[in-house]
């Protein structure tokens, strides 16, 4: 102590220093990216066949522009706005290419003969008569219909295919945000709506931009007017107010400086590196202030016996909730590695800008300082104790009761995730997506690719009839519309498979403007070993798309056999996956946090049976808030992956506090009862207030846009208020059915 003391000068400049060089890395941080990519690690098998199609066939992210039209398509003056929009698009950098009807290539009767060719191979013609004609062979052609004209030719999709960039994820919005601008300046009178992934990804970093914002904002003002409830002292409540700002600082700028961007799980760092680390902050003043008063006069002495009694617990309780977010390091998910890490980072760079202020402020605070009292805090404490003491048989029964049921709803809780889904019902990307869903249909694309086996190519005629008859077995599922391949093609030019078309004078590099006149060059490789199979089908969650897939997996080994093997790819794997990663993320996160919680209690401790009731103590929490969300129908997902191990970091630190008090009471030799007047005493007032804390800084995450970052606001909030009724009666109610003499090993 004398050390920290001395060199307490040094130690702020350091603070200082090192907070401003990383404020430069939050800038970037601040700039979100919430594509799928981000969530998997670099090494994920499911990523590495993602880019592995990417390389064969390009880029699958596409957005969908859908255009309405009663007076119908084939117009000559919205077919040439088409046009001209389409070339502009495709100039734009990050557009690889549009695909609508107007480059359509289709199986055609010609004077040569059935052949691939396009609908316009003259362009747009003026009469009425040539347009009729091409409208009535494009609404007779079951590969264009339903997928780039309606049956009625008022309704067209455009498919607008992303270029693939090494750095696309951080050229998405710049990318999303030219196509909007190009796609109105050319259709302002004509009716439009955009869908596809990647206008819901852009969609989500706008509102994730907002929210990281408003967190930001509103929480350090709420934060600050608590802590001048708390303290009534300039002081000590800008020391606080320095402590988060420097924990939230060098958590978000560790971040950025690594490269890294917010999403809709990161956001909820800053609001976590601020509340947890005023919690750890709060309890320095009023050891600093008791010493003070004790030894009036000697500054230092003083000082020194306040920073002793407070710090070890402090770095007890940030170690057990540091222990908690590392936890989360363990977890298959990239973006919930990044919460546990950076959040952890954050939280102890606060506790040592804790150490180094409250220091600061301590050695400067006049004499006579004291805080304010709380008496309301003080009659609900007096309140607790008598409800323990009077109503033993029936506090004991209701933990049983929340027991039971935080144990069932745990067991039954679902995983899923709908990205759709965490936009507000009235955003417009959400709006867009109903209206195509209800005018044209099902939009949502599925990749499948087929390797036949030795011996076969993807132009032989048994792989050919195989693809068609998978794409019949498939579009009968209800989740299904269409399907397209290159099969079709085939039959349509040909009226059969034999001979196969000559695809060796055709252009397959997709960089050189020829390979537009190749309709295959995006359905199968140029050597004939893979072919790719487009399925149209509804947008879903991730659960539910993960049981189509299934029963497409069966349809597949039936319709092909041992004739090739089949796959999905591309991004609905990727997607289908995060729901086992989440539910390997909570469990195995929430248990090792328990098992490094346990370590460190029992060391901090020194006695089994403490280590032992505060984990039962502290796991009820985490029960009360999934049953929660079981209750209300809620199902984990991406960012509630996290809250488990979160809680549980979280939760504990008050019953290290708790727990210490009454080790030293037991020691003492003094009673149950007044065990826990002493510890109602000590802890129980730092235990509201910092419960308090958390159920005014947590409920901030409810103003996000983001549904599931609204409802990890709401979630730990329940959970907070949980903790404390652990700790006020769970915890005395444990250690008076375990006593101080059983089975002990201290």
């Amino acid at each position: 102590m004398n050390s920290l003391i001395r060199y307490r000068r040094i130690l702020l400049i350091l603070v200082l220093l090192v907070t401003a060089v990383l404020s430069v890395g939050v800038k970037t941080a601040a700039e979100p990216d919430n594509s799928l990519s981000v969530w998997f690690l670099e090494d994920d098998p499911q990523l590495e066949e993602y880019r592995r199609f990417h390389e064969l066939f390009g880029n699958d992210e596409v957005i969908l522009l859908h255009v309405t039209d009663a007076g119908g398509i084939f117009q000559p003056v919205l077919l040439r706005q088409l046009e001209k929009m389409s070339s502009a698009l495709e100039a734009q950098e990050g557009v690889a290419r549009v695909y609508s009807i107007l480059n359509a290539q289709a199986a055609l009767t010609t004077p040569e003969g059935a052949k691939v060719t396009r609908l316009f191979p003259d362009g747009i013609p003026e009469d009425a008569e040539s347009l009729r004609s091409i409208q009535e062979l494009a609404t007779a052609n079951e590969l264009l219909v339903d997928r780039l004209i309606s049956a009625d030719a008022t309704q067209a999709m455009l498919w607008i295919q992303m270029a693939v960039m090494e750095d696309f994820d951080n050229q998405r919005d710049r990318i999303v945000d030219g196509v909007n601008a190009t796609v109105d300046s050319h259709l302002a009178t004509t009716h439009h709506a955009m869908g596809g992934m990647g206008v819901i990804y852009s969609g989500l970093n706008r509102i994730t931009q907002r929210d990281f914002g408003i967190f930001i904002s509103i929480t350090y003002l709420l934060m600050f007017g608590v802590l001048w409830w708390i303290f009534r002292n300039a002081k000590f409540v800008l020391a606080t107010v320095g402590v988060i700002t420097v924990g939230t600082v060098v958590s978000l700028g560790t971040y950025g400086l690594l490269g890294h961007r917010l999403n809709m799980v990161t956001v909820l760092l800053p609001t976590l590196v601020i509340v947890l680390g005023i919690a750890d902050a709060v309890h320095f003043p009023t050891s600093l202030l008791a010493e003070v008063k004790k030894t009036p006069g000697d500054r230092n002495a003083a000082i020194r016996r306040g920073m002793a009694a407070i710090l070890l617990p402090c770095i007890m309780t940030t170690l057990t909730t540091v222990a908690g977010f590392l936890a989360l390091a363990t977890a298959p998910m990239a973006v919930v590695r990044d919460l546990g890490i950076f959040a952890a980072i954050g939280v102890a760079a606060a506790l040592f800008a804790s150490t180094v202020f409250m220091l600061h402020v301590g050695m400067t605070i006049k004499e006579g300082t004291s805080l304010p009292d709380h008496p309301r805090i003080n009659s609900f404490l007096g309140g607790c104790a008598n409800l323990l003491r009077t109503k033993f048989s029936l506090v004991a029964a209701l933990f049983v009761g929340v027991c039971a049921l935080s144990l069932y709803g745990a067991l039954h809780l679902e995983a899923d995730t709908y990205t759709l889904g965490y936009l507000p019902d009235d955003h417009e990307v959400v709006t867009d997506h109903h209206g195509i869903v209800t005018s044209w249909g099902d939009y949502f694309p599925v990749e499948y690719l087929v390797s036949p086996r030795q011996g076969l190519t993807v132009h032989s005629p048994e792989i050919l009839d195989a693809i068609e008859g998978f794409e019949r077995a498939t579009t009968a599922l209800p989740e299904i519309r269409n399907s397209f391949s290159h099969a079709a093609l085939y039959r349509q030019a040909q009226g059969g498979y034999t001979p196969a078309i000559d695809v060796s004078d055709l252009e397959w590099d997709r960089a050189l403007p020829q390979s537009r006149d190749n309709v295959f060059v995006n359905r199968i490789t140029q050597d004939g070993d893979i072919a790719r199979i487009t399925m149209v089908g509804a947008m879903q969650s991730a659960a539910v798309l993960g049981r189509i897939l299934d029963q497409v997996d069966v349809l597949a080994k039936e319709s092909f056999g041992d004739l090739a093997e089949v796959h999905a790819t591309g991004y609905t794997p990727l997607y289908v996956q995060i729901v086992d990663y989440v539910l390997t993320s909570q469990t195995r996160a929430f248990f090792i946090a328990l098992g490094i919680i346990f370590v460190l209690m029992l060391l901090w401790l020194r006695s089994l049976r403490l280590a032992l009731l505060s984990l039962v103590a502290n796991a009820l929490p985490v029960g009360i808030m999934l049953t929660t969300m079981f209750l209300m129908g809620l199902e984990l997902d991406i960012a509630s992956a996290t809250i488990a191990a979160i809680v549980l970091g979280v939760a504990i630190d008050d019953t290290i506090h708790f727990l210490y008090h009454w080790r030293e009471s037991e020691r003492a030799g003094k009673s149950w009862d007044e065990c826990l007047d002493y510890c109602y005493e000590h802890a129980g007032v730092p235990a509201v207030i910092t419960t308090l804390l958390l159920m005014v800084g947590f409920p901030v995450l409810m103003l996000a846009q983001v549904k599931t970052v609204f409802f990890f606001g709401l979630l730990t909030t329940i959970a907070a208020a949980a903790a404390l009724f652990s700790d006020l009666f769970a915890l005395p109610l444990l250690l008076k059915v375990w006593p101080h003499h059983s089975q002990d090993s201290e």
